[in-house]
């Protein structure tokens, strides 16, 4: 995988196939670099690399508490389920 096709994948992953703008305003860049790094015509500056590896670490931070989070409510709403069930036999 080539540098280009790298910050295309890094830039879907976070912001979604309109990734461009919103990883401009992140890494403190004008679009037209983004577009340029996405399509190989320029490098992309080691710091931009820096900046994205430290976005990703918050983002994966952020999914991660929002697992357990999204894990409980699972249970809570399996077990009102399993108890609606229950309920629903006895009547």
């Amino acid at each position: 995988m080539n540098e280009a096709e790298l910050v295309d994948e890094v830039g879907q992953a976070l912001w979604g196939p309109n990734w461009k703008g919103p990883m401009a305003e992140a890494v403190h860049h004008q679009k037209s670099a983004v577009a340029d790094w996405a399509n190989g015509r320029m490098p992309v500056p080691s710091g931009v690399w820096n900046e994205l590896k430290e976005i990703m670490r918050k983002r994966r931070h952020e999914l991660d508490r929002l697992a357990s989070r999204t894990q409980k409510a699972h249970d809570l709403a399996l077990a009102r389920t399993v108890e609606q069930t229950k309920r629903g036999r006895r009547g």
